[in-house]
């Protein structure tokens, strides 16, 4: 009899206790589903808009843009944030050419970085490009390899990498470069945090060596209307190498504080000179 009642008196309080949890748990799923329906999702994207198409650079991957594609989603803007093998430049360059191909129509090319020779090259003679967009990015000249203007403007990236050797599909290795983490901070992206710095560091995607080497072909930006943000104390790529490719392209030039990191740490003010370009171009 004492053990019934054991049994009964054990199968009541966890009754009371699956009472108690459900009880919670809807609690929560309540309070979710009140933020969820107080917050205003994005607009759908404006069609009289250009598309805008976020190319990152090396040692980063999409992520890097997540702040300003949110900006431009919420403008009204079709946003794609494209994954860069970052394999080499014509290969980089030929694949960001077929994501490009792919979207609806007019679309405004967004560059970071080694991300600024790959649009460089892969807007060339398409009929969707409508302008390019430069944030702290490399923009070479045909012929240019972006090694020699790293090497030129007195940039860090070969001295602070760290190589790996990884399989080439036909045979043999290549080598590929990551920033060494405890280097990342102090010449990546000095003005956030270091407890985003360490993730940003531990998520960086390597880079071909061979993607510094190759000579890039010939410049969209000859034949579209460009703009151009100076990150002011970029330590990849020296604010003044910056002024000198955008004035080399003639760019309509803003200049901001802000590390080589500027899209995470200044995202109102490079999504701001993304969509004066995509106004520039619309209609």
């Amino acid at each position: 009899m004492r053990n019934n009642t054991s049994r009964f008196s054990a199968a009541r309080g966890l009754r009371g206790v699956v009472l108690t949890v459900a009880a919670v748990t809807l609690g929560v799923t309540a309070s979710a589903c009140t933020a969820s329906a107080d917050s205003e999702p994005n607009p759908a994207p404006n069609a009289n808009k250009p598309a805008v198409l976020l190319v990152h650079g090396a040692f980063a991957d999409g992520s890097s843009w997540s702040k300003v594609a949110a900006q431009l989603q919420h403008d009204g803007y079709q946003v794609t944030t494209a994954a860069v093998p970052l394999r080499g430049l014509t290969y980089d360059s030929a694949y960001i050419r077929s994501v490009l191909d792919g979207l609806p129509g007019k679309t405004i090319l967004v560059g970071h970085s080694y991300g600024g020779a790959v649009i460089t090259n892969a807007a060339t003679g398409s009929p969707k490009a409508a302008g390019l967009v430069y944030i702290a990015a490399f923009s070479p000249d045909q012929g240019e390899p972006v090694g020699a203007l790293d090497a030129k403007f007195g940039g860090p990236a070969t001295k602070i990498g760290v190589p790996h050797e990884f399989p080439l599909p036909g045979g043999g290795v290549g080598q590929e470069l990551v920033i060494a983490p405890d280097k990342f901070h102090d010449n990546f992206a000095q003005d956030l945090p270091e407890s985003e710095t360490t993730v940003l560091a531990a998520a960086q995607r390597p880079i071909a060596v061979a993607s510094f080497m190759e000579p890039s072909g010939v410049p969209a930006w000859k034949s579209l209307p460009s703009w151009a943000l100076v990150a002011k104390d970029d330590r990849m790529i020296p604010a003044d190498g910056q002024r000198e490719m955008a004035k080399r392209m003639n760019a309509t030039t803003v200049e901001q504080a802000g590390s080589h990191a500027v899209a995470l740490s200044q995202p109102k003010a490079v999504a701001a000179v993304i969509e004066t370009a995509a106004g520039s171009v619309q209609g």
